[in-house]
Parts: C-alpha cells; sequence; structure tokens
C-alpha cells in the first residue's frame, strides 16, 4: 500500500511540476516576444541616422500653403485647436516659439499623462525638431517636417523613441504605441481640417 500511494504521490508531484514548467515557459516566451519587438530599431533613412531607437510616423498630404500649416504648430490656440480632446498644450516661456521654447503637454483620458520637450531645431516653414525632457518618452526626439508637393504641403510627424526598463517597452508594444498613432492620427486629420479651410 505505501508503495502504491507514494509512486501516486510522484506522479502528482511531477504533474504539478510540469504544469508549473509549461507556465514559466509560456511567460518567458511572453516576455522575450514583447521585449524582442520593443528591442533598439536602428532604422535605414540617411536623414535619422544620427538617432538611436524606434522610428514612429505619420504623414499627411494638406492642400495649402506650409506657411499656413507652419503657423497653426507654432501658435498656442491653433495648435490646442487640433489636438484631442483632453489634450492640453502650452508653450512658453520663450515666445514667439523658437529653439528653447518649453512645450508642455498634459493628457487627461483614462491615465493622466505630463511631459515637457524643448525646441531644438527650427526651419521657418519647414521643419521643428523637439526633444522630450521628462515622461514617457523621455530622451526621445519629435519631428515635424512639411515638403511642398505641387500645390500641397506633405507633413510627417515622427517621434523616435527608446522606452526605457521592461515595464516601459511592455506598455509601448502593448498599450502606448497604439493610443500616440490613434492620438497622432487625429491631430494630423484636424491640422488638414484647419489648414484647408479657407
Amino acid at each position: 500500500m505505501k508503495k502504491s500511494n507514494s509512486a501516486y504521490n510522484i506522479f502528482c508531484f511531477l504533474l504539478r511540476l510540469k504544469r508549473q514548467i509549461s507556465g514559466v515557459i509560456y511567460f518567458i516566451f511572453l516576455v522575450f516576444l514583447l521585449t524582442g519587438c520593443s528591442t533598439k530599431h536602428n532604422h535605414t533613412f540617411d536623414k535619422y541616422s544620427q538617432y538611436e531607437g524606434e522610428i514612429n510616423q505619420h504623414t499627411r498630404l494638406i492642400q495649402a500653403e506650409s506657411r499656413r500649416i507652419f503657423y497653426i504648430l507654432t501658435h498656442q490656440d491653433s495648435f490646442n485647436s487640433i489636438c484631442p480632446k483632453g489634450t492640453i498644450v502650452t508653450f512658453g516661456p520663450i515666445l514667439p516659439y523658437q529653439v528653447g521654447t518649453f512645450i508642455n503637454t498634459k493628457i487627461d483620458h483614462i491615465f493622466k499623462l505630463l511631459w515637457r520637450s524643448q525646441v531644438e531645431e527650427i526651419k521657418q516653414n519647414k521643419k521643428i525638431r523637439l526633444q522630450f525632457l521628462n515622461g514617457f518618452f523621455e530622451g526621445g526626439t519629435e519631428i515635424w517636417e512639411l515638403e511642398p508637393e505641387n500645390e500641397f504641403t506633405r507633413i510627417t510627424h515622427t517621434i523616435i523613441v527608446q522606452p526605457q526598463g521592461f515595464f516601459k517597452k511592455l506598455a509601448w508594444n502593448l498599450k502606448v504605441k497604439r493610443k500616440h498613432n490613434k492620438m497622432v492620427e487625429a491631430v494630423l486629420e484636424n491640422l488638414k481640417r484647419a489648414a484647408e479651410t479657407k
């Protein structure tokens, strides 16, 4: 009786061990899959070769002059008018908008997010480059580029980011990237509407 009871206990122990091991293996697989998606990505575009990180880019063709679009992007009231509901952006303290101007962004949705960026480069009616100073994208770069195309202007919004740490990488891949994409697409659509309105 003791032998069969002992064999049964060993069998039960091995079965529990197998379940635990398969759970651990599944978890490890999931971790590698998700962190693998967010590992350093060196993009192949020559104009971004000085940056390291994952590139996230959105573009829109707008039937308006670049100076009109540039004005909307560099004036606080007009910029806020193209932001999705719950997003508030303030410029300052150096005004008018120029190298050194701080951009404070507050998103008040399900999660409250705050960050500050600073204008590092500006080419009138052509380009704005900012550095994320804190927040989720700290250390990352944001670029607005305006290129004339016949009677249109192609506006391109790019961020180059490297979320630091396992949990930020996980959040970026599971939720933040999707929310960011949705927000930027809304901004570009609102910008198109505002710039094309006579």
